[in-house]
């Protein structure tokens, strides 16, 4: 493995959303992230809380620095971020690697950018992107379909609108979703994107366990269809929020298998998601790499917004599959300032989360809708595993 030296340092934010440092997980994202940067020679060295993770064992992670928890002392992060900067010399990319930190770096982004180039928007974009409310208030006035969906205040106001909902089953989503991945949210939540309810009496079943949890919530059509009628745009917008490079996948199987999270995905081409996913982070003013989310509606062919993440998403390392390497593309532009356009790519390629897939299928086997023999032959084609690579095995080794 070649590192240039002489190359600014690439360094990835992630968090811990548990007090524990005992627990061996892995950061998905920021592994894809690693991996992208350091076959191509860029040095990188991963800011993330607790040595446990195992990502960090990456062969292409030159160095690690154990910083402050984001949710346990947020000045400590941004002062730890700044000292830390001292001690590395020359050039260097600050690049989030979830939710949570995305939300910090573009906060904190002035204070940030006097060290780092940030690869961040300004915060007064990812307000909009946080909350579901101000993302489809935003789509509204760009004219991009969304689901029909409600912001009840409490039970009473929900108890009012069940009644009068026609397009039952309706589901129950946070309005900013990574407060359900924390450690402080209810076990009921956690892990999970939302809850579907197929009545009135369901519905508000389901509001009284996730309001517990999180107030903050929204009631949704399900849009229908298969999960194959799902696609991401995966992008890198520069600061003129002109989109570099990009690339489309739609999801083969999620779990949980209600509204869960990708585990099998697939690259392909559809105009009408890259036409409508431009137009929305032209319209925002989106800057920074990101995934927007959208659903095709069977019943009126419609396109609408699901979500935009407004960073990498776990599936980040599908660009690298299908020939467009969104992380190292981004980083030439912001570190280096190379601006490459790609906006063709590879149909076909496939990514699997392999660990997460297989339960994915265990379900679905019960359920008679996948055989053994139908598994292993889509897992046959898959071309880029979330955490196994033959030029990277630490991380897919627990130790």
């Amino acid at each position: 493995m070649k590192i240039d030296r002489g190359r600014p340092t690439a360094f990835i934010l992630t968090h811990e959303s548990t007090p524990q440092r005992t627990r061996k997980g892995t950061s998905i994202i920021a592994l894809a992230l690693t991996r992208s940067l350091g076959r191509q020679g860029v040095p990188v060295v991963r800011v993330h809380p607790n040595r446990m993770d195992l990502s960090l064992s990456s062969r292409y992670c030159r160095g690690v620095e154990i910083s402050p928890d984001f949710y346990a002392d947020e000045q400590g992060l941004l002062r730890f971020l700044l000292d830390m900067r001292q001690r590395y010399a020359g050039g260097a990319v600050l690049i989030p690697a979830s939710d949570d930190c995305a939300h910090f770096v573009s906060k904190h982004r002035d204070a940030l950018q006097g060290a780092f180039a940030v690869m961040a928007p300004p915060w007064a974009v990812t307000r909009v992107i946080l909350d579901k409310r101000s993302q489809y208030e935003q789509a509204r006035r760009l004219g991009i379909p969304i689901p029909e969906t409600y912001f009840p205040a409490d039970m009473d106001e929900l108890r009012r609108l069940a009644p009068q909902l026609a397009n039952y089953p309706y589901v129950i989503k946070p309005l900013v979703a990574h407060k359900w991945r924390l450690a402080s949210a209810g076990s009921q939540v956690r892990g999970h994107k939302g809850f579907a309810a197929a009545n009135p009496e369901e519905l508000a079943e389901r509001y009284r366990m996730v309001s517990a949890a999180d107030r903050d919530v929204m009631v949704q059509e399900v849009v229908g269809g298969a999960d194959d009628q799902l696609f991401t745009f995966l992008s890198y917008c520069n600061e003129r929020s002109e989109p570099l490079c990009y690339c489309i996948r739609r999801k083969l199987r999620q779990f949980p298998l209600d509204f869960g999270y990708c585990t099998l995905t697939e690259s392909c081409v559809d105009p009408v998601v890259q036409d409508q996913s431009i137009r929305l982070l032209r319209g925002i003013g989106f800057h920074g790499i990101s995934g927007i989310e959208w659903k095709r509606d069977p019943r009126s062919g419609a396109y609408k917004l699901i979500e935009i993440n407004a960073r990498a998403v776990n599936t980040i390392g599908m660009g690298g599959a299908c020939g467009v390497d969104i992380p190292y593309l981004a980083y030439r532009d912001k570190a280096e300032g190379v601006a490459t356009r790609v906006t063709e790519w590879r149909s076909g390629a496939r990514w699997i989360n392999l660990s997460d897939d297989f339960w994915a299928a265990r379900s679905l086997h019960r359920q008679g809708k996948l055989s053994l023999g139908a598994w292993a032959r889509s897992v046959a084609r898959c071309r880029t595993d979330a955490i196994f690579a033959a030029d990277d095995l630490r991380p897919f080794v627990p130790h």
